[in-house]
């Protein structure tokens, strides 16, 4: 678990969740804005061309759940007049039909624009790029508004990926968005649409599961989402042992925990690699002993204290993401596994590995509330700047998949929220 987000898990109810099988369909964001104005007026426009929009689609029975982060958007005043942004509408599409609208107004836009302007506004000296949810991104230039109206040479950062997810539930998968932004300015109110067509990413490497044995998804089973406020872990799986006391003392601290970590039964695994490839970063410099103790690591703040203070010693990614290694499987897909026990790490820049090569062993390093390890399929090295990506496992056995949804090139879906995969 690198970061921590619970929003997406209020949509659906608790009872649902427990349920659900999912399916991981990746898509493409192609964007072709229909402006009612010129760009000499009012320039709108996403703040990151070109990265991946990848709705998490989840199935019960007849029905399709579907849930799209949405991108952020900045609207540029180059009139002489106000522009003040109203109303952001989202629409899901099957078809071309409309199934879905989102409408965020009034004080949760207002708020959304506020705090994160303000946020962006104080930092000394100013940013020029920022990691938001789509990755290392150039910012505006000058002052951001704070309220929603922009002066004159102002811009507007809609971080529509933070406050909302467009969420759907019926009989087909959404296959389209369309967003609707409303603004008025010298006292009329305009429209403008920006269609988004999705289409499917294929997975391209042939895996295996990270590690051999039962493991279940720390967070059940919708594990996906609690990571899709970072652009490189949109897909990030955080496995614990498969028995309830590992999951419960993982996902809620006020629970009982094992005294040491040892009880842990994903602690000490073998970390496996996904697939052929090279080895390209490790980190192997967080001191585990400061992690040791269930009542320590696990009180709230703890780890992010810990990592504040290791920052300097060891560098960002290595704090973050405790002990790690980062593997290239030559076909532009790179995984990378964290919280790597230390003195674990059989490997070194520069190896090769072949599938199933054991890499290092499960630790509890870095931003972790329990021992687990955090897997994820990226589509560059960078841990913070990347694009996540959907994964599948050829060693998972069959039976634990939902037999209404084959495997294909870039689907997974499994029953529950446990894995057995088979060495």
């Amino acid at each position: 678990m690198l970061f921590r987000s619970r929003g997406v898990m209020n949509l659906l109810g608790k009872r649902m969740v427990e349920t659900l099988g999912f399916v991981v369909a990746a898509m493409i964001l192609c964007i072709s804005p229909a402006s009612a104005w010129s760009a000499e007026d009012i320039d709108i426009r996403y703040l990151v061309q070109g990265k991946k929009v990848i709705p998490v689609s989840c199935r019960i029975g007849d029905w399709e759940i579907t849930d799209i982060k949405l991108p952020e958007l900045v609207v540029t005043n180059r009139r002489k007049t106000p522009v003040t942004v109203e109303k952001v509408d989202v629409i899901g599409t099957i078809s071309g039909s409309e199934a879905v609208r989102l409408r965020i107004s009034g004080k949760p836009l207002s708020k959304a624009i506020g705090g994160t302007a303000d946020m962006l506004n104080k930092q000394k000296p100013p940013l020029p790029t920022v990691q938001l949810s789509f990755g290392n991104v150039a910012l505006p230039e000058g002052v951001l508004s704070e309220n929603g109206t922009a002066v004159s040479g102002q811009s507007i950062l809609l971080p529509l990926s933070k406050i909302a997810y467009l969420h759907h539930v019926g009989h087909r998968k959404l296959d389209g968005m369309e967003i609707l932004l409303t603004v008025t300015f010298g006292g009329k109110k305009t429209v403008s649409s920006f269609p988004v067509r999705l289409t499917p990413y294929e997975v391209k490497g042939k895996y295996v599961f990270p590690v051999n044995g039962d493991v279940r998804m720390a967070f059940l089973p919708l594990s996906y989402i609690h990571h899709r406020a970072s652009a490189s872990q949109e897909f990030a799986m955080d496995l614990v042992g498969a028995n309830q006391k590992d999951a419960e003392s993982f996902t809620d601290i006020s629970r009982p925990k094992p005294v040491k970590l040892a009880d842990y039964s994903i602690w000490g695994r073998d970390v496996l690699a996904v697939g052929d490839g090279v080895v390209l970063e490790t980190g192997d410099r967080f001191p585990e002993e400061r992690m040791s103790d269930p009542d320590t690591f696990g009180k709230p703040g703890y780890a992010i204290g810990l990592i504040k203070e290791l920052i300097p010693k060891i560098g960002w990614t290595n704090a973050v993401a405790g002990n790690f290694v980062v593997i290239d499987h030559g076909n532009g897909e790179f995984s990378a596994y964290c919280h790597l026990q230390e003195g674990s790490i059989r490997v070194k820049p520069g190896d090769r590995v072949n599938r199933g090569t054991v890499i290092a062993r499960v630790g509890n390093t870095g931003n972790s509330g329990a021992p687990h390890l955090h897997f994820q399929l990226m589509d560059s090295p960078d841990f913070f700047i990347a694009n996540g990506l959907p994964m599948m496992f050829e060693n998972v056995p069959a039976q634990v998949m939902i037999a209404e949804f084959p495997v294909t090139g870039n689907t997974l879906s499994f029953s529950d929220s446990i894995f057995s995969a088979v060495p």
